[in-house]
């Protein structure tokens, strides 16, 4: 009776590569620690995430990138991918540190500092053979930027 059992599982438990036991495992698998968001006086920018990635499942991995959204004061300012390659055993637990180029109006020195909200939001890519898996983020910070004017588009 057990090796019915068995057999009958086999199917299941081969096809779910990338899956765990453990509920809500996959969101809750990136945290992230901290958002770093500058740019300089001739608008040039960048953000910088780090990253705390576990690996929620039975196999060994690896992370193949990582998208984002950011979205300032209740706005979409910018979203961007980074390919990545880092091996990420069954159960692991790693710091990622990702960053993105961004570009804001030139702002020279008469913008005064301003106190921004700021969401990021994306995904990171675990990838198990052919299987991949986006393990969701978010995180929403107050932050005081320097010399950032949103970049306005130009009339069509």
């Amino acid at each position: 009776m057990h090796r019915l059992a068995w057999l009958l599982l086999l199917p299941w438990v081969s096809g779910c590569a990338g899956v765990t036991l453990r509920p809500h495992a996959m969101d809750k698998a990136v945290r992230v620690e901290e958002v770093g968001l500058a740019f300089t006086p001739e608008g040039s920018g960048q953000l910088t995430l780090r990253l705390d990635v576990e690996n929620p499942t039975f196999w060994d991995a690896e992370v193949t990138g990582v998208d984002f959204e950011l979205r300032m004061d209740g706005r979409r300012y910018a979203v961007g991918t980074r390919g990545v390659r880092e091996p990420l055993a069954a159960d692991e637990r790693r710091p990622l540190t990702v960053s993105f180029p961004l570009q804001s109006e030139p702002a020279g020195s008469g913008v005064e500092p301003r106190t921004w909200r700021v969401e990021v939001s994306g995904g990171v890519a675990l990838t198990f053979g052919e299987t991949v898996r986006l393990l969701p983020f978010r995180a929403e910070r107050t932050l005081r930027l320097a010399y950032f004017r949103p970049v306005v588009p130009a009339p069509e």
